[in-house]
């Protein structure tokens, strides 16, 4: 089944579609949230809710690459539960009171912790800058390859036949671009 059937039969709110949807994307869903989430039972819940907020959006706003768009609902979806997992874990236990018998100055009592924790998140941001900024300098057929391989977990296989390039191109194509990322990093004052 083609995709524009499928999104037709998601619009009329056929059930059948949400099991074409994942006979023909699971492979595919499941390797960009397993490459984020490496939990098979996180993966599995992020599918469902992948295919519910199709199922919820595409009535409003047929997409006109499906896959991409389930691709990119998929890593949103992923990263915003690993962002989630982990908000709840920066918040030291002894913290965590009802808000009505909070009668403290949180930012006080974390003292060094919480100088800690924005520290490392001011990090984690320059870095998620530094790469962005990194891949939308590239060339788009650079990309496009470090794109499907890095953010969407493509097999080199995949990357070479999708974009019509031999293996060993696409190959050659991510070390040069690791090389220069690392290079990039490190000119940013960042160690890897």
């Amino acid at each position: 089944m083609n995709d524009q059937e499928l999104i037709k039969l998601v619009a009329a709110r056929d059930e059948t579609a949400l099991a074409e949807l994942e006979a023909k994307y699971a492979k595919r869903l499941g390797g960009i949230a397993r490459g984020i989430l490496r939990n098979e039972e996180d993966v599995s819940e992020c599918l469902n809710d992948v295919y519910l907020k199709a199922w919820n959006s595409i009535p409003d706003a047929a997409p006109d690459d499906l896959g991409a768009w389930l691709s990119t609902l998929c890593r949103n979806t992923a990263l915003s539960r690993v962002r989630d997992d982990n908000a709840q874990k920066r918040i030291p236990p002894d913290l965590l009171v009802p808000l009505e018998e909070e009668t403290i100055d949180v930012r006080t009592a974390a003292g060094n912790e919480t100088a800690a924790i924005a520290e490392s998140r001011s990090e984690e941001e320059r870095i998620k800058a530094v790469v962005n900024a990194f891949a939308a300098a590239l060339p788009e057929k650079d990309r496009k390859v470090f794109v499907a391989h890095y953010y969407y977990d493509a097999a080199v296989k995949e990357i070479a036949r999708r974009l019509g390039m031999p293996g060993g191109t696409v190959k050659s194509t991510l070390h040069r671009l690791r090389t220069g990322l690392a290079r990039r990093l490190k000119e940013e004052g960042i160690d890897v």
